[in-house]
């Protein structure tokens, strides 16, 4: 094997011998590539018997190099390609992991490696000669050393299917096996059973993969008659070239012999493929079976849902179609009038988990992954894709009528409906291709895995050339107050991490902020040479609100980040927030460019005449004659001349002419039919027609001719005969052919006029135009054309050169942001096998499930979550919480559940890695510039400080920043709105809670202060942990219309990530009257008194929005429980703060 069929990823580039030596850089394998600590951006060669300092040429290399060689990933180099300039082209390929020693490696082969290797490389060997070519294709020779190239643990997995051919090896070039081929039976592919008495199955615990060139086999551990353990070759497979992430490099001598003088397997590689087989840790495998569960619930509406049989399709006006249910069960018909139904799918057969109602996911899941791989080979071999089945989103169900109104203008007319699952399964697909990708080694960042798991030992991280945080270009461009410390501390971690960082944001600590200042040095420091500078970033988190708050204030080189994806219920693709930046941007910049060169209008006119002129030459009409013909007549007179333009302004108002007559040339016609020309019809009534003439055509004759119409229609009858009558007959004929329309021709023909004028007009301007003199203000001029014609082109313009895109986490690997990337698969584990960026940074990323961050963090080489896990968690499946309950670990599971990634990484795992190789990877931001300082302090000690004194923060602005006065409130930051127990108590509404006293209270107290002068410019959030009491509140001001824009009222869940200059939460709580405890658990007490206050991270949301002033309204009683003080002590914390520095103000 030579360096250029090692099966994995080579990395290039040109370098310059940097230290004293006279002798040039050698061509061929370097045995060494290290790090220099002592000599910044140079790498210390080994080459033979020397040691060599070298330079990469770029400098975007060198920062490349300084990170993958920091992360003690082993590596093979080679140096060739000689320049006159003294540089060599160095070629690494880089590997998972560190070099596995695994010494001497003999495989054992039989008759079954014979035919395999007949059947897909058309040779015939045996023997000697067939161990020698599995040598060649299999080893490389690296100086001295010997290597080879395996697959372990659970990336083995895939080469351990016994029933698929590899589909990579079918239709290689020179391969006469066919589509036919691409299944074989479990038998057909086994070896033959005298070499296998005594093997057993292959599995991932006694097996390993060996890559070679073009070929792949996997190595399983049997015992032979006499007792030896063995490895010997089974699951022989041609393969591509293609590089693969998981793959390791392996020390020792590989070598090939009979299985029957096979030698016993050498203790060191056992020792090796012992350890890299063990099972994978705990994390993800509890977050696996999170999914199973979600989804064994997914399947388990859907069969209560079953099938419905349809019939009488109607399309309606709204563009709908309405069906009459014919046959449905109670449970169907019931979830549709509950409004549970969100779309539906047409089918012609029921599906397998509603033929078979045993059918777990797991089952299901293999299943889906078995079509998928199905789906992709036969999309390949056919070149084409399978299209998805239409669903149709449910509109509307009348009970009554058994009427099902759908969201689509064409279906069948009658036929099956069952619930659709393509949102779920297309969910479920990513969720656990993202997670094989992440288990096998695959994603962006193989070690990925192992950094996620508890227990996981990555590779020793050598230090890496540090990159400064900030340029005095990015803090001018980012920053509106200058950068603390820990901002600056912050994106140097996140520039600087060998894989993954996070950054603690508190409330208004400006992570934002941050985030913009990373992706700006990222873009700064980027090598912009090629096409791989394209989406070198991935900008993305849970939701579109989220994302596009992320992009709103970045631009990278000039140019807005464009987000892909749609929202749900979108039909089409929602670039939304990017499109709308970019239509803005195309105006910002054509104004700017007209304002700064004014001579780009006359560029314009010149080019407009220009690209006209040549359109008419080729495809002339009359209409596109006329505007030619105006529009070189408004051209400059110095540049065309003051003869060519009378001409041009002459034919234009004859092309003007005749074209007004072709519209009205019935009437016209009429009116000189009507002249009189022969000496007894004039004397009936010739002057009268000559006056009616004048009239209609006044603005169509000459001087002449109309002197002559005059004349006429003045003589009198007792002047005799008119001795003009000759001239009115001749012009009564050149009228009549004057306004007759032309003879019509299927293509029209140009006007030779017109020609000559356009042939010398484009000879002039091509010799005098201005876009001729300064070739500059043309190319601009074409620029500002774009800019102000084809908004749509642009959009098309920045994708191609974005640097960063942005999607949610579980649109970050669909089929747009695939074509995108240049990635063509139908494969979906391919996706995460292929996508890849440079970062991944993921905002709001505690709020994002581990299986939906894996998604995003799969396809990041590094890696940057930005979050705040003391705000709002991560959402998960109440149901499933409950089922996971009942399960042995018992309710522990489900709190454990609770715990984003964020927060595990964060506070556990990240903290064993620090402290294993003392690389920083996690930070808290700790000045806050949204809120009052009172109110900012507040928020730090009741939230932060309470579990980790490390995470307390300051306020970076002064109080004089955020005053107000409003009425009552005396200026203060701080006010609790009493309304007591006495005034009405909370009560239920359904499965939510309301209390109409606390909600007019607060609707006063709006009213007021909206309809101030004091109020007029302040903004008003209104918060409750109840969706009741937030839709009682909403209805209470929908009456209300001053300020209304100036308003928001809703539950918490909505509310992060935003503020205002006001908040107002509503308690809803009250003390119950003569309440006793149900138990004496008093985890349940407190919860049955406080409700959801006692959630401190949604507490911490709902405290923090606000810039000047923090209003709880609620009953005080409340609070002097003794549970309180243990419960919701950052509500009696801020009822202390109003009495001692701020307002208690009574309700009316």
């Amino acid at each position: 094997m030579k360096f250029a069929d090692i099966p994995s990823r080579v990395f290039a580039c040109r370098v310059k011998r940097s230290d004293s030596g006279a002798e040039a850089l050698p061509q061929g394998p370097v045995l060494s590539v290290d790090l220099c600590p002592t000599r910044p951006d140079e790498f210390a060669l080994r080459v033979r018997d020397s040691l060599m300092f070298v330079r990469p040429v770029s400098d975007a290399d060198t920062r490349f190099l300084n990170k993958e060689l920091a992360g003690g990933r082993a590596a093979l180099a080679y140096l060739g390609s000689p320049a006159a300039d003294g540089s060599v082209e160095m070629q690494i390929a880089f590997f998972t992991g560190e070099c596995l020693d695994m010494g001497a490696v003999e495989v054992a082969a039989d008759e079954y490696v014979e035919q395999e290797y007949k059947r897909k490389f058309h040779r015939a060997l045996s023997g000697k000669k067939l161990y020698e070519a599995l040598a060649e294709r299999c080893s490389y020779i690296h100086g001295d050393q010997r290597f080879f190239f395996v697959l372990a643990g659970p990336a083995v997995d895939h080469a351990l299917l016994p029933e698929i051919e590899d589909r990579a090896g079918e239709g290689i070039e020179g391969s006469e096996e066919g589509v036919n081929e691409g299944w074989i039976s479990k038998g057909d592919n086994a070896p033959p059973l005298e070499s296998t008495s005594n093997r057993p199955e292959p599995t991932r615990k006694n097996s390993f993969c060996i890559v070679g060139d073009g070929i792949r086999f996997v190595a399983t551990e049997a015992v032979r008659p006499d007792g030896k353990a063995i490895y010997i070759v089974t699951r022989l497979t041609r393969i591509r070239a293609e590089p693969d992430r998981a793959l390791r490099l392996a020390r020792g001598r590989l070598t090939f012999t009979d299985w029957t003088r096979a030698g016993q397997i050498h203790v060191l590689a056992k020792a090796q493929m012992a350890a890299l087989a063990s099972e994978e840790g705990s994390y993800l495998k509890k977050w696996e079976e999170f999914v199973y569960i979600e989804s064994e619930l997914v399947l388990a509406r859907a069969r209560r849902f079953g099938a419905i049989e349809y019939c009488d399709m109607t399309p309606t006006r709204e563009r709908t179609v309405r069906i009459r249910i014919a046959q449905a069960s109670e449970s169907a018909l019931e979830a549709l009038a509950d409004g549970d139904v969100e779309s539906v799918e047409v089918i012609d057969e029921l599906p397998e988990y509603l033929k078979n109602a045993d059918l777990t996911f797991a089952e299901f899941a293999g299943v889906i992954e078995r079509q998928a791989e199905d789906e992709a080979f036969r999309g390949k071999q056919a070149n084409q894709r399978k299209d998805a089945k239409p669903h149709y989103d449910v509109v509307e169900y009348d009970p009554l009528e058994r009427t099902l109104t759908l969201a689509t203008e064409n279906m069948p007319a009658a036929g099956r409906l069952i619930l659709s699952l393509a949102g779920h399964i297309a969910q479920i697909k990513r969720r656990l291709f993202a997670r094989k990708a992440i288990l096998e080694g695959r994603s962006a960042n193989p070690e990925l895995g192992l950094l996620i798991e508890e227990k996981g030992v990555i590779a020793r991280i050598r230090p890496p050339g540090r990159i400064r945080p900030l340029t005095a270009f990015v803090r001018e461009k980012v920053f509106r107050n200058a950068p603390t410390e820990r901002q600056i501390e912050a994106i140097e971690i996140a520039l600087n991490t060998p894989d993954i960082a996070l950054i603690q944001g508190p409330p208004g600590t400006g992570k934002t902020t941050v985030i913009a200042a990373i992706i700006e040095r990222l873009n700064e420091i980027a090598d912009k040479r090629g096409r791989s500078f394209r989406g070198s970033v991935l900008l993305t988190g849970l939701q579109h609100d989220a994302v596009e708050n992320m992009i709103e204030r970045i631009s990278l080189n000039g140019l807005p980040v464009p987000k892909y994806g749609r929202r749900s219920g979108r039909e089409e693709d929602d670039f939304g927030a990017f499109e709308r930046k970019v239509h803005e941007w195309c105006r910002e910049r054509a104004t700017a460019l007209r304002a700064k060169i004014p001579r780009l209008t006359e560029i314009q006119r010149e080019r407009d005449v220009t690209d006209r002129c040549l359109q008419y030459l080729e495809w002339p009409t009359r209409a596109l004659a006329i505007q030619i013909a105006k529009s070189i007549a408004n051209l400059d007179i110095f540049i065309i001349g003051e003869e060519l333009s009378r001409r041009a302004a002459h034919l234009a108002r004859r092309l003007s002419l005749e074209e007004q007559l072709n519209a009205r040339c019935h009437p016209l016609l009429e009116a000189v039919r009507r002249l009189r020309h022969r000496a007894e019809a004039f004397c009936d009534d010739g002057p009268e027609q000559a006056g009616a003439a004048i009239e209609d055509l006044r603005d169509l004759l000459n001087k002449d001719e109309r002197d002559l119409l005059l004349r006429a229609s003045f003589w009198r009858k007792e002047d005799g005969t008119p001795p003009f009558l000759s001239d009115l007959a001749r012009l009564k004929k050149r009228l009549l052919s004057r306004f007759s329309s032309p003879p019509m021709f299927r293509v029209e023909k140009q006007n030779d006029e017109l020609v000559a004028l356009v042939k010398e007009t484009i000879t002039r301007l091509r010799t005098n135009g201005v876009s001729t003199k300064d070739a500059k203000a043309a190319a601009l001029s074409e620029f500002l054309a774009e800019l102000e014609s084809d908004p749509y082109g642009m959009v098309d313009a920045v994708s191609d050169y974005a640097y960063a895109f942005a999607a949610t986490c579980q649109q970050s690997v669909n089929r747009q942001m695939q074509w995108q990337k240049g990635i063509a698969t139908d494969d979906p584990a391919m996706e995460f096998r292929k996508i890849e960026y440079e970062y991944v940074i993921v905002d709001e990323a505690a709020r994002v499930t581990p299986p939906d961050l894996m998604v995003a963090m799969a396809q990041g080489r590094r890696i940057i979550l930005v979050g705040d896990h003391r705000q709002l968690p991560h959402i998960i499946d109440e149901a499933v919480a409950r089922q996971m309950d009942a399960g042995e670990a018992g309710r522990r599971e489900s709190e454990w559940l609770k715990k984003s990634m964020f927060a595990y990484l964060f506070s556990e795992r990240l903290k064993k890695l620090e402290d294993a190789d003392g690389i920083p990877r996690r930070i808290t931001l700790d000045t806050q510039y949204r809120m009052h300082p009172l109110l900012g302090e507040f928020v730090s000690r009741n939230f932060y400080e309470r579990f980790d004194s490390s995470e307390a923060f300051g306020s970076g602005r002064p109080e004089s920043d955020f005053t107000h006065n409003l009425a009552d409130t005396g200026g203060r930051p701080a006010v609790w709105l009493e309304v007591p127990a006495a005034k009405g108590r909370h009560r239920r509404e359904g499965t939510s809670w309301k209390r109409p006293a606390e909600a007019t209270a607060i609707a006063q107290r709006l009213r007021d202060w909206l309809e101030s002068k004091e109020g007029q410019d302040l903004s008003f959030g209104v918060i409750s942990f109840y969706k009741a009491q937030s839709e009682l509140m909403e209805q209470q001001m929908r009456s209300f219309d001053a300020g209304r824009n100036r308003l928001r009222i809703g539950t918490v869940d909505s509310f992060q990530g935003m503020e205002f200059d006001v908040v107002i939460l509503s308690m809803v709580r009250t003390m119950p009257e003569s309440w006793k405890p149900r138990c004496n658990d008093e985890e349940v007490q407190a919860r049955e008194l406080f409700g959801h206050l006692c959630l401190y991270n949604r507490l911490n949301v709902a405290m923090s929005r606000q810039k000047k002033l923090l209003v709880v309204a609620g009953d005080p009683g409340l609070l002097r429980h003794d549970l309180a003080v243990k419960y919701i002590p950052g509500l009696v914390d801020f009822y202390q703060l109003c009495q001692h520095h701020g307002r208690v103000l009574p309700c009316r």
